[in-house]
């Protein structure tokens, strides 16, 4: 079957790896519940607190003052887990050499892969569970978990639009793209 076939090349850097994990975690639904229980919660009580006339700087559970667990939430969700996050890349990458260097994505209507130096991956469409596209990358689920990105950086509009046109065809209503 002739079909027509996207081929994009990019470095994946660190920083480009994390912020690829990020979006993955960023939308999986323990992170909302773990975002609801050290940030909503507290920020409720501090809420109640107030509207009941209640001081908010005495000392309370822990002998921590009510504004500073809700401190501590904000702290938790918004830098103790991104960093956690960036050991973990870190981590994987000293690991796993493969994953560093230059990686080719090439977008056809059969399938989807995936090169660099040490592996190749092909994976045909009915593979993914949902593709959603972010700012800076396109995200292709093959758990809910676990998704290939693709660097938005290393496309053209021209690219981009071919590609929407490929996963919208092969994924239909499991795909969140933009312009689709």
């Amino acid at each position: 079957m002739q079909s027509e076939s996207i081929t994009l090349t990019s470095r994946i850097s660190f920083w480009m790896h994390f912020r690829a994990t990020r979006a993955v975690l960023s939308r999986l639904w323990t992170t909302y519940v773990a975002w609801g229980i050290f940030v909503g919660i507290p920020f409720l009580l501090v809420i109640v607190m107030l509207c009941c006339g209640q001081d908010i700087s005495e000392p309370g559970i822990w002998d921590l003052p009510a504004w500073a667990i809700l401190l501590g939430g904000f702290l938790f969700m918004g830098g103790l887990i991104p960093l956690i996050q960036m050991f973990n890349v870190s981590s994987m990458r000293c690991r796993n050499p493969s994953i560093d260097g230059v990686q080719t994505y090439t977008i056809t209507q059969d399938g989807y892969t995936v090169q660099g130096n040490l592996f190749d991956t092909t994976l045909k469409w009915n593979a993914f569970l949902k593709a959603i596209e972010t700012k800076h990358f396109i995200l292709l689920y093959i758990s809910t978990r676990w998704a290939h990105f693709i660097p938005k950086a290393a496309a053209t509009e021209d690219d981009l639009k071919a590609i929407r046109a490929i996963l919208h065809k092969n994924l239909g209503p499991k795909t969140k793209l933009k312009n689709a």
